[in-house]
């Protein structure tokens, strides 16, 4: 197989898997008649192909339009998508710093309750999920963030989260 046709076989799975797919699967579909997959990858996440920007974040793959190309969201007249309401980014802040956390912790931290529709807007974004439960009365869930979170920051694991001094920020018990 050459090299071209492996780097085609690359766009086809990425375009079938538009949300990403990890390493692990490349490794189960390519291995065997593709050895070089890895080198391949390697070679398409430092060049890209053609448009695409192959991004490999947290051992997820995904392609992207390169940003040389996001002028052409307005060009086109895209929608570009709307800014995040301080309250939303403050809750999903506490949540990347503070995971497991429960909501009442969260409200803490915060300082208020949560408006309705908070945690919702962010799962809806598949930024957090509920992680599982505290034990304790009433088995609160215990959110945390997602690797669409990670991929939609850029980063490849929490520990690229800039480090944030909370001592200051800690709520008052």
């Amino acid at each position: 197989m050459t090299e071209d046709t492996l780097r085609d076989l690359f766009l086809a799975i990425l375009l079938l898997r538009t949300d990403g797919i990890t390493e692990v699967e490349l490794e189960a579909l390519l291995a065997v008649d593709h050895p070089q997959w890895r080198e391949m990858l390697a070679q398409l996440v430092e060049t890209g192909w053609g448009p695409l920007q192959l991004v490999l974040q947290g051992g997820q793959v995904q392609a992207r339009l390169h940003p040389r190309y996001l002028h052409l969201l307005q060009e086109l007249q895209l929608e570009k998508p709307r800014p995040l309401r301080k309250a939303v980014l403050e809750t999903l802040a506490i949540i990347a710093y503070q995971q497991p956390i429960t909501r009442p912790e969260i409200e803490h931290w915060r300082g208020v309750a949560l408006g309705s529709g908070i945690l919702q807007q962010l799962q809806d974004f598949d930024w957090i999920e509920i992680k599982g439960h505290r034990d304790g009365p009433g088995r609160p869930a215990l959110w945390g963030t997602t690797t669409e979170f990670l991929r939609h920051f850029g980063l490849s694991s929490l520990a690229e989260l800039p480090a944030a001094n909370l001592e200051n920020a800690a709520p008052e018990s």
